[in-house]
């Protein structure tokens, strides 16, 4: 069952948000759209969710009509679960109660009692809330809270899962757990999942394709490998984990710095050709006592278990490099800078 958002452009009066959107998400994907705030990544899971239209554009499941600028099916009628920031529980109401709520609606009002029962049952199982299913909110962690948001946006089987940045409001090693967990229940549900996030370790380690966002236009979609070593413009570059962006000239597809004394070769987008920088990951740059390069000098060192983060001062730039733990250098000592 795909997605496609069409050409989809949102304006609140005169302020755009975003404009010209297209992709198609396939049945049983996991799409991650990322981005910093206020780049349009919720407004346009509002238009997915039916609550607000487009400006222009349509959204359309396999070819049917959800939404445009005139019309839209009502959220309850699109066959869609949501994950909120905020959880949205009801204080009221016991886990249970919440998971079997979406039962009320949708294709699934017209099942029996035991039917129901049953997708109640597979939702907690997979989410870890049997043993919890008569508490109520104010008796659970957060991340028990976060499992219930998520057991009751799965319990009536949806077609898609929106998911709005639902970890943010969790500690670091719960969101560790959580993206886990998440990735576990759509291998278990096939379900195609929509994830916004500004978190850029979520988007890479959770889907199977992401989207870009900046600044009311999408940057590059693509896969995480393909964002983090094939970047198409110096936003993805610099927003996705750390870019070293070296002056110099490029003959063909060899770079030489603007000192002669760095070189690389590889294909990397035009675009950094035109702007005559070679785009660098920490990881693809080394530190050497002797040989060619150019003279640098560590200005910051950490240690951070698996290897070593540097900030180093070249010809008045600053540039991040990551080595092995073996290699261990001296904050103040003078050496080469180079490429893998």
């Amino acid at each position: 069952m795909s997605l496609t958002i069409n050409n989809v452009s949102m304006e609140y009066g005169k302020t755009k948000v975003f404009s010209d959107v297209s992709v198609r998400i396939k049945s049983g994907e996991f799409l991650s759209i990322l981005g910093p705030s206020g780049c349009g990544k919720t407004s346009l899971l509002k238009i997915l969710a039916g609550f607000v239209n487009p400006t222009k554009g349509q959204i359309l499941v396999n070819g049917e009509v959800y939404s445009d600028a005139n019309t839209a099916l009502p959220p309850e009628k699109r066959d869609m679960g949501m994950v909120f920031q905020s959880f949205a529980l009801w204080p009221h109401m016991t886990v249970r109660e919440h998971v079997a709520f979406p039962l009320q609606f949708r294709h699934a009002k017209n099942y029996s009692k035991s039917q129901k029962n049953k997708l109640v049952d597979e939702a907690l199982s997979m989410t870890g809330l049997v043993d919890l299913q008569n508490r109520y909110p104010n008796e659970l962690s957060g991340g028990q809270r976060q499992r219930v948001s998520l057991a009751r946006a799965i319990s009536a089987k949806p077609r898609f899962l929106l998911m709005d940045e639902p970890l943010s409001a969790l500690d670091a090693d719960l969101r560790v757990t959580m993206r886990k967990e998440i990735c576990r229940i759509h291998r278990l549900t096939h379900t195609t999942v929509i994830f916004v996030t500004h978190d850029q370790g979520e988007a890479l380690s959770m889907a199977d394709r992401v989207m870009l966002f900046n600044n009311g236009h999408v940057e590059q979609i693509g896969t995480p490998k393909e964002i983090y070593t094939h970047p198409q413009t110096q936003f993805t570059a610099a927003f996705i984990g750390r870019c070293n962006f070296i002056k110099g000239k490029w003959r063909g597809d060899n770079f030489s710095a603007a000192d002669g004394k760095l070189s690389f070769r590889g294909d990397i987008a035009s675009v950094f050709h035109a702007a005559e920088v070679c785009p660098l990951r920490p990881e693809q740059m080394r530190l050497t006592r002797q040989g060619e390069g150019l003279p640098a000098t560590i200005q910051e060192k950490q240690y951070m278990g698996r290897e070593i983060h540097y900030v180093v001062l070249s010809n008045g730039n600053i540039y991040n490099v990551y080595t092995d733990v073996e290699t261990d250098f001296d904050i103040g000592e003078e050496l080469y800078l180079n490429c893998q």
